[in-house]
């Protein structure tokens, strides 16, 4: 898997056993960079930007935001072996003053959305995650913070979760059995 666009385009990223992680597709994480970048309804500009990882495995999506300007990101990995290559990559790509890696379970990290406001959270559970519903009301927990960032989920169309109770749906895209969902948190 390379880096797509940007300052690092084209870099390889190391990757963890795919037992263990499930990666996007080049060719869907393409789409998304380009849907954030010219859909009139997302609106996001990456310069400047503060972006939050989530399950962020080898941190394939984060290293791309920071190829692409974005100031900082948070990368939150609760797999030991998944946030050791994430460590390797960020150190590969040099940037370790541009990340802030967390390893943990997102469930039960403290973070101070004050501090680091995030233009963006993207959230990558691996499918058949049964926490949704805490991941979200940890978010709702903090909208007040979270007003103008976008949240990001990429889950399995088999998932049953009602997401429209936790987000206003900005714009939906399915790529296979995997579905992005581009939200904001309900108010």
């Amino acid at each position: 898997m390379r880096i797509i666009s940007g300052r690092f385009k084209k870099q390889r990223l190391i990757l963890p056993d795919p037992k263990i992680t499930r990666p996007l597709r080049d060719y869907v994480k393409e789409s998304l960079f380009n849907l954030l970048l010219h859909s009139p309804l997302l609106k996001f500009q990456f310069e400047k930007s503060t972006i939050y990882d989530v399950f962020a495995g080898s941190g394939s999506f984060g290293i791309e935001c920071l190829s692409r300007g974005a100031e900082r990101v948070t990368f939150i990995e609760s797999n030991k072996e998944s946030f050791n290559i994430l460590k390797k990559n960020i150190q590969n790509f040099s940037i370790l003053n541009e990340g802030n890696l967390i390893f943990g379970d997102f469930l039960k990290v403290q973070l101070n959305f004050s501090l680091t406001k995030p233009n963006l959270i993207f959230l990558d559970p691996p499918f058949q995650f049964n926490y949704l519903g805490q991941i979200f009301a940890k978010l709702s927990e903090n909208k007040n913070k979270l007003l103008n960032s976008i949240i990001m989920i990429h889950y399995e169309e088999s998932e049953k979760f009602d997401f429209s109770r936790h987000l206003d749906e900005i714009l939906k895209k399915k790529y296979g059995r995997s579905i992005i969902l581009f939200g904001k948190i309900k108010q």
